[in-house]
C-alpha cells in the first residue's frame, strides 16, 4: 500500500480543490418555443433544436 512521503500543505490542498466549485449550468433559448433549457438537452415540451421529438402528456 502506498504511503505518502511528506504531508501536503494547506496551500497545495486548496489549490487542488480550486476546481471543485459548483458551476451554473449554461442556458439556451429554443428557436421554436422560446423556452429556456440546458445546453444539449430538450425543453419540457419535448423540443430540441427546433424539432419536436415527442408529445408530452398533460395528465400529470
Amino acid at each position: 500500500m502506498a504511503v505518502q512521503k511528506s504531508r501536503k500543505s494547506r496551500s497545495r490542498r486548496d489549490m487542488r480543490r480550486s476546481h471543485h466549485r459548483m458551476e451554473i449550468a449554461e442556458l439556451s433559448v429554443d428557436a421554436t418555443t422560446g423556452e429556456k433549457h440546458r445546453r444539449h438537452h430538450m425543453t419540457k415540451d419535448g423540443f430540441y433544436r427546433g424539432r419536436q421529438l415527442f408529445k408530452v402528456s398533460q395528465d400529470a
